[in-house]
This record gives structure tokens, sequence and C-alpha cells, in this order.
């Protein structure tokens, strides 16, 4: 009770408080929502994602109608964006950021690569698929479970492997 009362009367939540909360404490899911909210991340009352999740800054915003499995790990350096009536497996992690693959410049944080990473309306993601930065899923297309997603995807398709590939036209 006392953590729904903080939510409600906080008027900033920081992203690592709101997670803290989200997966350790059980809330409603109206509160829920609001706690997301306040920590930067737009979902409406029509998604759901099931806890634990996972994210940095709350840079992610989700349309109406999309469903969220458990373990769903957001390295939301860059903005996330996911579209309405999409399904995403558990498991699943997009990653915004990367590492340049020269050692010297590794060593640097100000040399991170990052990106946005963009999901299309309609789009199922199966389970344990990780999809790195920069790449946008086109509406309608599908995502084998296991897959890790490299490039972008076509609208209509579906990818499956590692990396990632073209498998057929939906």
């Amino acid at each position: 009770m006392l953590t729904e009362i903080y939510i409600y009367f906080a008027k900033k939540i920081t992203p690592a408080r709101a997670r803290h909360i989200l997966n350790t404490k059980k809330i409603s899911k109206k509160v829920a929502l609001t706690l997301l909210r306040k920590a930067g991340v737009k979902l409406p009352p029509s998604s759901f994602i099931v806890s634990p999740f996972h994210f940095g800054g709350g840079n992610i915003s989700i349309g109406e109608n999309t469903y969220i499995n458990y373990d769903f790990i957001c390295i939301d350096y860059s903005q996330i964006s996911i579209g309405s009536n999409v399904l995403i497996g558990p498991r699943v992690t997009l990653c915004t950021v990367t590492h340049p693959t020269e050692p010297a410049e590794r060593l640097s944080i100000q040399r991170n690569i990052h990106a946005p990473i963009t999901i299309g309306d309609n789009v199922f993601i199966g389970a344990n698929v990780t999809i790195l930065p920069g790449v946008t899923i086109g509406e309608n297309s599908v995502i084998a479970a296991n897959s890790v997603v490299t490039t972008d995807v076509p609208a209509n398709c579906l990818y499956g492997g590692t990396p990632a590939k073209f498998k057929k036209s939906l």
C-alpha cells in the first residue's frame, strides 16, 4: 500500500527505482502503468508487460494492444519504438548500443555506437530473440525464436536464424 501511495504522489520516478518496484513488489496493472509512465516509458492502458521487465533510461514508447512476455530487456540508450498489436515472446532483448570492433577504440566509453530500434505494427517476435542497434522491423513481420536480428527486416516477411535471414514472404 505504501508503495502505491509513493507512486501516485511522486512527480517523477527514476528508471532504476521503477525497475526495482516493478520487479519486486506485487502491484496492480494500473499502478504499474503509472510507475512506468513516471519513469519515462510511454505505455497505453491497452498494452501489457509481464514482469520482470528490465530497462535503462525509460527511452521506450509502446503502441496500443501490445503484449510483452516476461524477461523483456531493453538497453535503451537510444529510442526504442514498438508499434501497436505487437506480440513479444519471453526473454527478448532490444539493444540500442554496441561497441566498436577495433580494440583500441573499444576502451573509450565515448566511442560506443548508439542507434534506435523501431518495431512496426502487427509484428510477432518469438522467444529469446536479440535485436541489435539501428534495426527496423517492418509491419506484419515475424522473427523466429532464438534469432539475432542484425539488419532491417522488410514488412510482411519471416526472418529467422543467427544472424536472422529472410525465410519467406507473408
